[in-house]
Order: structure tokens, then sequence, then C-alpha cells
């Protein structure tokens, strides 16, 4: 019951749903304004740019994303693919026609609400507070500054207030909810009758250059990526703190600069009895509540060793009535003022008066105190002297940063220099796709923003020393590069022979598919190989059909069984036989109508959504130049 007040959770998820994406790419071109790289342009919105460069990087970003969100499953195979550049460009295309009507109307977010969006993220806070190291460290990974990182926010929440009303305006009748509930635990009953690619290689008949054609056609089947060879190095406070050693007096100076860090806060422990009373009721429901509890205040008062029982039978905070009243430790800021003020003044084992707060009348009694002292130098000895070392190695890693980044411009041919001056590994790969580059520093957006912009791959020339994060400063050179080619056909022509070979197979699956379905529909009997399969029962919600197949057994009319539905795959064609529906009776369930209500009205939201960036596009003017083969 005292918890903090909650945000609207709608409004959260309508807010979540419109700024995340976009966060994930505002204020990306600020890496690209002004500095090298290719500009060639791969759209343009309106009269605004969008260059090749910003779609790699995006491309590689979105790439991050979903190796986490995948993990081992993760196939980088779907990413060479130009459906995979076209959705990362339609993504930048819709992102920038938003920024410019934000520009255009003339949109202002104040600093105080960019402050407290950024105060209120989780990852930003320790123990519930905003913790300003800790928001350093964590926008320092991702390669952005305090600013860089605030115009980001202001951005995407500029965003927020343009488009969450037109999400927010689509409104669902529970009528409709409860027809999409029905139809959503419909039940069919079906078989499938497979046409497999496999069984009719022997009829595929190839004209001698088939093959050839195919492989003419569809070069980009046979590419092999870009690949590199590079090196680089990295310099990193870590690496720094190894060598430098500290003294007793370091870590004491440390831990006196930082005493604050190791101040305990008092924590109490009290158990309580409430006479719940709304702060609104009338004046007479209020006073009778405060009768209540002045008469159990006078039987704890005259018996304090039965306060546990006086609670467990009369308290109206049921959950800490089964406990005595008990409300566990807790420090200033957990409860509400008047409980806290109160708690906080009481002696061990003290009663206190009437409290009264917006829930009602508290009696509280005072059980325990712990914490409220410092802890002293020699508790913490170990951590003040790794404390002190790691300012030390910052403070260096600050002095020769400058040195370091000075070097690698002043001798841009080599990175060996920088390398010996400051004892720092060289590392050398041997070729690399360079969309697939290993993990670690080589995986900053940034660097690799540097280290493959135009200049870099023609001149072989070093990077600029880039802050990659945790600490560390890389700069890394390109020896050498292949551009991506198409592998001979000699050298591929088996496996171009097999792809040929499966396609006409599994057009020949489609075309008996086809007409078995026909004499089906017409009433005919299938009796040549495969059989029809064991029937089973599926739902919408099934995901061992894919969405065609889905899409059609659901689609299917159902006022004649059985019906017969057909759907092509990869490697043939499937008969679906539909031999009985079931829609069970559903109990009435309010919360279930209002839960199933707000997210339709939340999938019409996101259409409306669409449609009104459709018509940002339209009315901008959108040219997507069209991709080099």
């Amino acid at each position: 019951m005292f918890d903090a007040v909650r945000n609207n959770p709608k409004f959260v998820q309508i807010f979540l749903l419109v700024i995340s994406l976009p966060f994930a790419l505002f204020g990306i071109d600020s890496y690209f304004r002004d500095g090298g790289g290719s500009k060639e342009v791969a759209a343009r919105v309106g009269s605004v740019d969008i260059v090749n460069q910003q779609v790699e990087y995006a491309s590689r970003e979105q790439e991050n994303v979903l190796r986490e969100q995948m993990g081992d499953s993760f196939d980088r195979a779907i990413l060479d693919t130009p459906e995979f550049r076209a959705s990362v460009l339609d993504r930048l295309i819709n992102e920038t026609a938003i920024k410019t009507t934000i520009r255009q109307s003339k949109m202002i977010v104040p600093d105080s609400m960019v402050q407290d969006y950024i105060k209120s993220r989780p990852e930003f806070q320790e123990n519930g507070q905003f913790s300003l190291s800790l928001y350093d460290s964590v926008i320092s990974t991702q390669g952005k500054t305090r600013d860089g990182f605030q115009q980001q926010v202001r951005e995407g929440l500029a965003q927020n207030q343009l488009l969450a009303p037109i999400v927010q305006s689509a409104v669902t009748p529970q009528a409709t909810a409860a027809r999409w509930i029905a139809l959503d635990n419909e039940e069919r009953t079906i078989s499938e009758f497979v046409f497999d690619a496999k069984n009719f290689l022997a009829e595929v008949k190839l004209p001698a250059d088939a093959a050839k054609k195919y492989y003419e056609s569809n070069p980009s089947l046979f590419k092999t990526p870009e690949q590199v060879k590079l090196e680089y190095t990295v310099m990193s406070v870590a690496d720094i703190a190894k060598q430098i050693q500290v003294s007793d007096e370091d870590a004491r100076n440390w831990y006196n600069e930082n005493i604050k860090t190791f101040e305990q806060a008092e924590e109490r422990r009290a158990s309580h009895i409430l006479v719940q009373v709304d702060a609104k009721a009338k004046p007479e429901v209020k006073a009778a509540a405060r009768k209540k509890a002045e008469e159990l205040l006078a039987k704890v008062k005259a018996s304090p060793a039965k306060f546990a029982l006086i609670a467990k039978e009369s308290s109206d905070d049921k959950a800490s009535a089964e406990k005595g009243g008990d409300l566990g430790f807790f420090a200033r800021g957990a409860m509400v003022k008047s409980f806290e003020d109160a708690a906080f003044t009481l002696k061990d084992k003290e009663i206190s008066g009437l409290v009264e707060s917006e829930f009602g009348y508290h009696i509280i009694m005072l059980t325990d105190v712990r914490g409220g002292k410092t802890k002293s130098f020699e508790e913490v000895k170990a951590e003040a002297l790794d404390n002190a070392r790691k300012q030390a190695a910052a403070k260096r890693f600050a002095e020769l940063a400058d040195q370091f980044g000075n070097l690698v411009y002043e001798q841009p041919d080599s990175l060996k220099p920088a390398a010996e001056k400051f004892s720092l590994k060289l590392i050398q790969t041997d070729w690399l796709p360079r969309n697939a580059l290993p993990a670690g520093v080589l995986q900053n957006l940034k660097l690799q923003a540097a280290l493959f912009s135009a200049e870099s791959l023609s001149t072989r020339r070093n990077t600029e020393a880039v802050d990659v994060g945790d600490g560390q400063l890389a700069a890394a050179r390109v020896l050498e590069f292949k551009p991506a080619s198409v592998k001979p056909f000699e050298q591929v022509s088996a496996e171009v022979e097999t792809v040929v070979k499966n396609e006409e197979a599994a057009k020949i699956a489609k075309a008996r598919g086809e007409e078995a379905l026909s004499k089906l529909k017409a009433g005919d009997v299938l009796a040549t190989a495969p059989a029809w399969s064991a029937s089973r029962t599926v739902k919408r919600s099934n995901q061992d059909l894919t969405p065609a197949a889905r899409v059609a057994v659901f689609s299917a009319k159902t006022d004649k069984l059985p019906a017969f539905q057909g759907v092509t795959r990869d490697q043939g064609y499937v008969i679906y036989r539909i031999e009985s529906v079931n829609t069970p009776k559903l109990a009435d369930d309010v919360a279930k109508l209002k839960s199933i209500s707000e997210r339709y009205a939340m999938a019409l939201g996101e259409e409306d959504l669409r449609a009104y960036i459709s018509g940002v596009r339209a009315r901008l003017g959108v040219k997507i130049t069209p991709p080099k083969k």
C-alpha cells in the first residue's frame, strides 16, 4: 500500500511502441553530417539525403539488436539479402520523414522533460536512484556523449508528442473483441496431402544451358562478400591499471574523498495497525474511524506485548496483519511522509500516537534499527586500494589519450609507432568478411564507420582514435580489401544445377498439387501416394502452421465439409483437408474482454500510425536510388 503511484500502463505501452525502434536510429546521422565516407545517396526524403553510409551503420546496429534477441539461433544469412537492406532503408526513410515533420511543426521539448526521462530510466539507476556515473558508463559503451544522447532523447520525445495521439485515438468495442476471442479459440481438424518436390526430381529434364542462364540471371546468389585484412590497437584504462602501484596513503586519500559512499543509511523496522478510511470520506465516517483507532491505541498502550496479536485481529492492512503488523526494514523515502516522520522519531519498542495518512490512521511500534554509520577505512581498504588504482589509471589514460590520438594521426600509414610508444599490442587479422567482424572493439559502430569510409578504404590510412567505451581508445587500419565478387560459373556449376533442378521439381509438384486440388473440390478421391496424414486439431495461434497455411485453413468456407485448400511452399505443394470445425463456448470474462479490446485498439493504432507515416512520405516525396548491380 506504500508503493509509489504507477504510470498509466496503456500510455507506457503506447510510448514504447512509438519510440522503441526510432530511438535505436535517432541521432545516428550525427556521425555522417560532417565526416568522411561515402556520400552516395541511397534515398532522398523531401530535400534531405540519406547516404549509403547511414544505411550501413543502421544495418550494423540492427544486426547487433538481432544477435542479442536471437542468441544462438541467429543466422547471419538473413542480413545478406536485398530485402534486409531495403527494410533498413525503409525505416531510415520513415525516421527522416518524421524528423522533417517535427522540424516543420517547430515542436519544442524542454530540457526538463529530457532530464526527467533520462532520470526515470532503470538502466541509469542504482537502488532506485539516478546515478550519474552509471549513466556516463552506459552511454559511453554505446559510443555516445552526454550531449549526443540527450539530443537523441529529445528527438524521440518530440516524435512521441507527434505520434502518440495517433496511436491512442483507436478504440475497439467489446463486441468486436468478443468476436476476436471466438475466432482465436476456434478449432479446425485437418489432415495434409504433401506433394514434395524431391519426389519429382526424376521428371526434370533441363536444357544444356539452363544452369548457365540461371547463374547469369541471379549473380547475387553466388557472390562472395567484401573481405578485409585489418590491423588495430587498443589503449585501455584496465591495461594501464595493471601497471600502476598505489600506496595505503593513496587509498586513504581516495577513501576520504569518497567517504559518503560508505555511509550506511539508517533503516528502521516497524509494525503497525491500520484503521483504513478514505482521505475524502465524510467527516462522520472519519470520526468513527478515528474513534476506533483511539480504542485500539488504548489497548496496545495498556498491553504493548500484545501488539502483534491486536494487529493480527484488528488491522485493515491484511498483508502485514498476518505477520503481526510487521512491515520489515525500510529506509527514508520508502513510506508516506507522515508515517516515515513518526517512525524515525520513535525509540526502540516505543509506540506512537495516532498517525494520519492518506490511507487512514496508523499505530506504529518501532521494533529494530540498523545502519546509520560509516564503514571504517580498514573495513573497505581492499576496495579503496582498487579504486585508487582505477582513479590513477583513469588520470594516466586521460594524459596519454591525446598523445595516442596525435601519433595515430601524424603517422597515418602505420599503427606500429603508436603501439611501440605506448607498449600496446598490435593485432593483425587474416581475411575477414567485412560484415561479420569478430566480437570486441571491432563491433563498435563508430569505429566501423571510420574504418570503412571511402577514404580509409582507398588510402589504407589509420582511423582516428575512437572512444569505443569501457575506458578503451582504439585505432584501426585496412591493410587489404577485396570487393564483393561473383564466383566463376565453373566453381559453382554443380551447385547451380542442383538449385535449378529443385526449382523445376517444385514447379512440377505445384502443378500436380493444383490439379489434385481441383479434383478434390469436384468430389474425386485421391488414391495416389503420398497418403493423407493423420488428422490433428489446430487453432489460429498454432506456430507449426506457416502463415500462408493458417490463412488457407482458416479462410476456407466450412458450410460443406470436408473442405480443401492448397498452399505453395518452398519445396512443393500441400493440400489441407478441413474435416471439422469446433467453436468452444466461452464464459463471460470482462477482464479478458477489456484486455483484448486494448490490444486490438493498439493494433488499430499501429495501422493508423503506418497510414500517417505513409501520408507524410507522400507529402514530402521520396526518391530511392536503385542499388548498383
